[in-house]
């Protein structure tokens, strides 16, 4: 097993604002920054929200079939399996940007918890979706707002419409193995089951995906474009910068730490040589794709790229404008070949980990040569407040 060594460092942050002698002007870089802003809102971030919200109603509608048929049609399955991967691109690629009302409330202005209860990796759990089965409330009114959100959202769908069998994600000594009750379910009413869970889910999905486009919509669009001069949340330009920057460091923190170093076996939560099973979709087997929709997630915010694919401004351009163009190459090549590398993976990262591992590894290899710089060279030069989770993180 390959362990990094994690140490606490020093991280030396410079505060703008404090650098300017006459408060009445603005900071250096606040109105490329200011524009960087209203750019990635209108271009990136909204018509991404306005996706996933079609794609939350078509899932809805595929697990309504579903549902109809008792869990027993393959093709409504493949239907429904087909627009949660439709909504997932979308999410996946948001995840990235999930500042304000998809941020949580201690991290975030605005922040509401919203993405949590879409898509709460790593906080999942299969053994608790299995015990909701043997409980069986999930048409109760208002059951998904008592629930943790490891059992509800994204994730715990892919896990019901993957899963094969009878058995269940649990330890024996568990009490819905104890005590007999998942046997007593039966191959037929399991299947029933597991289909009006998917169908509530994608209820709660719709819900929920709805509410944060209203969110974004109804108020924090307006406070983000609003930034250093009439927002309440963001009285500068360079504090929204931050918090998009914060939003963005999901790529080191999760994508390569969680994503591909622990199973991998190079995180300390891998106590083996390598660890399949800790993939973030081992059931389903959809890691590779879910990793590289995060990357292009943070190739949009990086490069600046509108909904259409023009290249607009982004992180490299106020690097540009800084004078460090030359940082500005390294980095707009390092995001581009960690794309690359993540969409010309054959094959899944769990099949890989067991036969080939250095092809995870060297995958890993390409997202830590972005995220290297964009922890080290982007904060440095653009004076970003690196998130407090990464501080210490030097690996």
């Amino acid at each position: 097993m390959r362990i990094f060594a994690f140490t606490a460092s020093c991280v030396a942050l410079t505060c703008a604002i404090a650098c300017v002698p006459n408060k009445a002007e603005p900071p250096p870089g606040e109105e490329a920054r200011a524009d960087f802003m209203t750019r990635l809102v209108d271009e990136t971030i909204t018509p991404r929200l306005s996706r996933l919200e079609a794609a939350a109603v078509q899932l809805r509608e595929a697990a309504v079939v579903f549902e109809g048929s008792d869990g027993v049609d393959v093709a409504a399955r493949d239907d429904v399996r087909a627009a949660l991967s439709a909504f997932q691109v979308e999410w996946q690629q948001l995840e990235v940007m999930h500042l304000g009302p998809a941020g949580a409330p201690q991290k975030f202005s605005g922040g509401q918890g919203l993405r949590d209860g879409l898509l709460s990796y790593p906080l999942v759990s299969r053994c608790g979706a299995d015990q909701q089965l043997v409980q069986n409330r999930m048409t109760e009114e208002g059951w998904t707002g008592g629930r943790l959100v490891n059992v509800l959202g994204a994730h715990t769908m892919e896990y019901l419409l993957y899963v094969d069998g009878v058995e269940n994600a649990c330890p024996s000594a568990a009490s819905i193995n104890s005590s007999g009750s998942w046997d007593a379910i039966g191959a037929e009413e399991l299947q029933r089951r597991r289909a009006v869970y998917v169908r509530v889910l994608a209820d709660d999905i719709v819900t929920k995906t709805q509410t944060l486009a209203g969110a974004w919509r109804d108020g924090f669009t307006k406070e983000l474009k609003a930034a250093g001069t009439t927002s309440t949340l963001f009285p500068t330009a360079q504090q929204a910068l931050d918090e998009v920057y914060a939003a963005l460091f999901y790529v080191e923190l999760i994508t390569k730490d969680r994503k591909l170093a622990v199973p991998a076996g190079i995180h300390v939560d891998c106590t083996e040589d390598v660890c399949p099973d800790l993939t973030e979709s081992p059931v389903a087997r959809q890691s590779r794709v879910h990793i590289e929709n995060n990357l292009r997630g943070a190739q949009l915010v990086f490069l600046g790229t509108s909904d259409d694919g023009v290249d607009g401004l982004g992180f490299d351009d106020l690097l540009r404008d800084a004078g460090h163009g030359d940082a500005a190459d390294v980095m707009v090549k390092a995001i581009n070949d960690a794309v690359a590398a993540a969409a010309a993976f054959d094959g899944t990262i769990e099949d890989a980990l067991v036969t080939e591992p250095e092809r995870v590894l060297a995958l890993h290899a390409a997202v830590k040569a972005f995220t290297d710089e964009l922890k080290g060279t982007l904060p440095s030069l653009l004076g970003l407040r690196v998130p407090d989770e990464g501080a210490g993180d030097n690996d």
